[in-house]
């Protein structure tokens, strides 16, 4: 794929709008996980829906932005800037947050958020669970740029994707015994997972341009999202061979390796021509172009508001009773999110993703590219 058809990519309506699904899933998917740990059978079942396949489209989505760089380094740090900025402005931005805790019960002030701030000193962002996305997107997005552009055949990165899918599952797996027997935190910073997160963004990078073509044909388009979408609901409940899990990346967690990739790939595809067929809806695609702002501010409903919630008002265990709940939820949550969006993107866009902007409260944080640079490839 060339960088004409990256461009492109950003201009596609409906990429943004299957982002903004992924980021109602990802609403949606959280209230049901808090629901799913106090026991709640329905909210489980949602779960391993919605994690089976919903943070791997995000992965293959950044694969159709994938292009060689002038210079490795320099895109790295264009990378960094642009991934792990965010990380730790919004871990910042719900410190006060983590500070109630503490006031409350009399305890010291940095009684929880010391700890949590250890964390990012090897690549864990505790204080916002979420953006661990973000950390492992950069890894990714790392050893993709030393990858994808010797690979050159389709077939190859094909290839080159389902090994770094089954062989980073594989490593997942033993990883922690590994660590255990070697007296080593070998978890840190997301190594492991960012490995399987590169089959999916290599796929993504590989099958852009065919899912193009499929976007001109509606027909075509909705018998594939019929497809995919008997897939994922016939093999969702065989990925993790424990009843009461759900497959999880964030926590490394695959199940089995097979019906997690075939489900995951499935479940992206389905989201992604479902796009396609309603690209005509802006508010999603609003939302879509809105991704990392609302990731990073999902962590404090994630970590404070969603627990409140379903305290205060708990659901019950019927199916409709939990989906009804967490769709209010996760309305309710984009409308507060909403103006927060708003003066982010007007004052500090540099700190959500945008670090190329200047203006008008900071300048650009990234240099130009030396002239003369030889090219990458």
């Amino acid at each position: 794929m060339n960088s004409g058809s990256v461009e492109s990519a950003s201009r596609l309506q409906w990429v943004d709008v299957a982002k903004g699904l992924g980021i109602l899933l990802m609403f949606h998917g959280h209230v049901v996980q808090t629901l799913a740990a106090t026991g709640n059978a329905s909210a489980l079942v949602e779960e391993r829906l919605i994690y089976s396949f919903h943070m791997p489209m995000f992965f293959v989505i950044a694969g159709f932005f994938f292009r060689p760089s002038p210079s490795f380094w320099y895109r790295l740090q264009q990378l960094a800037w642009r991934r792990l900025a965010p990380v730790l402005f919004f871990g910042l931005l719900l410190i006060p947050l983590w500070l109630v805790g503490p006031i409350r019960h009399g305890l010291p002030l940095w009684h929880e958020v010391s700890p949590l701030l250890a964390g990012y000193m090897y690549g864990m962002p505790k204080l916002d669970w979420v953006t661990w996305f973000l950390v492992c997107l950069f890894i990714c997005e790392a050893m993709a740029l030393a990858c994808l552009p010797r690979i050159k055949s389709l077939a190859g990165r094909l290839l080159f994707g389902a090994a770094c899918l089954l062989g980073g599952a594989a490593l997942c797996d033993h990883i922690a015994a590994w660590g255990a027997v070697a007296g080593l935190e070998l978890h840190a910073t997301f190594i492991h997972e960012a490995i399987v997160a590169l089959g999916f963004y290599s796929i993504g990078y590989a099958t852009f341009p065919y899912l193009v073509r499929l976007d001109k044909s509606r027909v075509a388009a909705a018998g594939v999202a019929i497809l995919c979408g008997v897939v994922v609901l016939d093999t969702f409940q065989l990925n993790h061979p424990y009843a009461n899990f759900a497959v999880m990346m964030a926590a490394k967690s695959h199940g089995n390796t097979l019906f997690f990739a075939g489900t995951a790939l499935a479940g992206a595809i389905f989201i992604l021509v479902i796009g396609m067929l309603v690209s005509k809806l802006e508010w999603l695609a609003v939302i879509g172009r809105n991704t990392l702002p609302l990731l990073g501010l999902n962590g404090a409903f994630f970590h404070f508001f969603n627990p409140m919630l379903i305290t205060q008002f708990p659901p019950g265990d019927a199916p409709a009773a939990v989906a009804l709940f967490a769709f209010a939820v996760t309305v309710i949550s984009l409308l507060v999110c909403a103006p927060m969006v708003y003066l982010l993107n007007q004052y500090v866009p540099q700190l959500i993703g945008k670090s190329q902007v200047s203006g008008p409260w900071l300048p650009s944080l990234e240099r130009q590219l030396p002239a003369g640079v030889p090219t990458q490839e």
